[in-house]
């Protein structure tokens, strides 16, 4: 009889008296001695971060909670209104908006650039690779990912911040430095600012921190989860979905032969 196949995880077991997490005991080494911040990195990578490396994480966990009303909330709220004995579904409507237009770019970024600098990739002229991704997305007439932004337009305060912090944790490295004159250099063949925006900034942070760009969405959605919680808190206290809801059938028109 052939060998039954195995399921294989370094991540963490349940046994009867301890939990694993990477190695290590979850009560007894890991409870009361890591931070959250810490943990995430540990998690993701299996590595415990340094002080400086922490302070990056740190701010990449607060950076994304909360932007205002905006539709991912506005899905989480209308869901808790229509579903309210089930607070993950909320929740996870925040989540599943997370893509191509919100959000997003920290993963499209961070693919972007290592697609142009892989990671064991020699330094190289750093002017000409971003040259070279500029050259790719103007011939396919497609916005460059993790630049621009529609409410910052003249310069996103949470990336500048973000980058602000990685330089002096010591943890801007050459993706940064690349996406930074992707933006300049597109900013000048447009006649117009086009800066690094939020998620564009992690996504480069992401990668100096030694993530697989796969995984730069991360601090995206561990932020915005929080986020969620808090508008779903104040819709309980304060509930609007229905004003939402009233809102848009005042403004309905409808038309037999409207635009698909």
């Amino acid at each position: 009889m052939a060998d039954e196949p195995k399921v294989v995880t370094g991540l963490g077991l349940a046994e009867l008296h301890r939990i694993l997490v990477r190695g290590r005991d979850l009560t007894e080494d890991l409870l009361g001695n890591i931070t959250f911040t810490e943990m995430v990195l540990f998690e993701l990578t299996g590595r415990i971060p340094t002080a400086n490396q922490s302070r990056m994480i740190d701010a990449l966990l607060v950076i994304l909670v909360e932007h205002g009303m905006v539709a991912s909330v506005v899905a989480s709220r209308s869901t808790y209104h229509t579903a309210p004995e089930a607070i993950q579904g909320a929740v996870a409507a925040a989540l599943l908006t997370a893509g191509s237009v919100h959000l997003g770019s920290s993963e499209y970024c961070a693919k972007m650039l290592v697609d142009a600098l892989p990671a064991d990739a020699k330094e190289g002229d750093l002017d000409k690779v971003a040259g070279e991704i500029v050259d790719k997305y103007a011939a396919s007439k497609t916005r460059v990912a993790g630049i621009g932004h529609r409410t910052h337009a003249e310069g996103d305060p949470r990336a500048v911040r973000l980058f602000q912090i990685a330089r002096e944790t010591e943890v801007f490295g050459r993706y940064c430095d690349l996406l930074l004159r992707v933006s300049t250099l597109a900013g000048d063949r447009a006649g117009r600012p086009l800066p690094v925006n939020v998620t564009g900034a992690i996504g480069a942070i992401a990668l100096d921190l030694g993530l697989p760009w796969q995984m730069a969405k991360a601090f995206a959605l561990i932020g915005r989860t929080l986020g969620a919680l808090a508008h779903i808190g104040e819709e309980i206290r304060n509930p609007m979905a229905q004003n939402i809801d009233a809102a848009i059938k005042a403004r309905l028109v409808y038309e037999v032969d409207a635009p698909q």
